[in-house]
C-alpha cells in the first residue's frame, strides 16, 4: 500500500507539469481529494494534512489558468518529500 500511495503522488506530480485545460486541473483536484481520503482511511494523519494544503491552493477554473499554481507546486513537493520520509520509500 504505501507503494502504491507514494505512486498516486509521483503521478500527480506528473499530472500537474502538463496541466494545460481547465478539464485537467479538475481531474488533478479529483485524484488530489481521491488521495487525501486514501491516506485518512490509511491512518497517514502527516501526509493527510499535506494533501489538504495542496487541495487548499488549488483551485480549478473554467475559462483561465489557475491562480495558484506555483503555490499548488510547492504543497504537491512537500507532499512528496514528507512521503519519502513517512512511507520509507
Amino acid at each position: 500500500m504505501r507503494n502504491e500511495i507514494f505512486h498516486e503522488i509521483e503521478i500527480l506530480c506528473t499530472m500537474h507539469k502538463k496541466i494545460s485545460q481547465s478539464s485537467e486541473c479538475r481531474e488533478f483536484n479529483h485524484r488530489s481529494a481521491l488521495l487525501l481520503q486514501r491516506l485518512e482511511d490509511a491512518k497517514f494523519y502527516r501526509l493527510a494534512d499535506r494533501a489538504m494544503d495542496l487541495l487548499a491552493s488549488c483551485n480549478p477554473k473554467d475559462l483561465s489558468q489557475c491562480d495558484s499554481v506555483h503555490r499548488a507546486r510547492d504543497a504537491l513537493e512537500r507532499l512528496r518529500d514528507l512521503a519519502k520520509e513517512d512511507l520509507e520509500i
